[in-house]
């Protein structure tokens, strides 16, 4: 294996702190769920809670494959326009910097794929 953090190696950085704050996301969604008191929200609420347990499993999955590697995220800083993330990997540092609409982008796919939905349908008004 080589010491040099490889592209399959960032991605498991970005994976891991994308689920992170997809897990926050989702918590937040179920709490103004409870609080709009959505007709059959009981079944929503399940629903949420399941997609919450399968990310929380890919997430764990994420972080033992991390630990085999050699990696660790030492730092996560979100600003108003990207997310910076500074890991350590075998050895090496690095940093890895993302816009939040390429973070978004990013959450709108995984989500859809966690509701088997297909997210080319989302319409934008931007």
């Amino acid at each position: 294996m080589t010491k040099v953090p490889t592209s399959e190696d960032e991605k498991l950085v970005i994976d891991n702190v994308e689920m992170i704050i997809l897990l926050d996301i989702i918590e937040l969604n179920i709490k103004k769920m409870k609080v709009a008191k959505f007709k059959l929200g009981e079944v929503y609420n399940l629903f949420f809670n399941s997609i919450q347990d399968q990310i929380s499993k890919d997430a764990s999955a994420i972080r033992k494959e991390m630990r085999r590697r050699g990696i660790k995220v030492l730092e996560e800083k979100r600003f108003d326009d990207r997310l910076e993330i500074d890991y350590l990997c075998r050895g090496y540092t690095g940093k890895i910097t993302m816009l939040w609409p390429k973070v978004r982008c990013d959450f709108e796919c995984r989500l859809a794929e966690y509701f088997n939905v297909d997210v080319t349908r989302i319409q934008r008004n931007e």
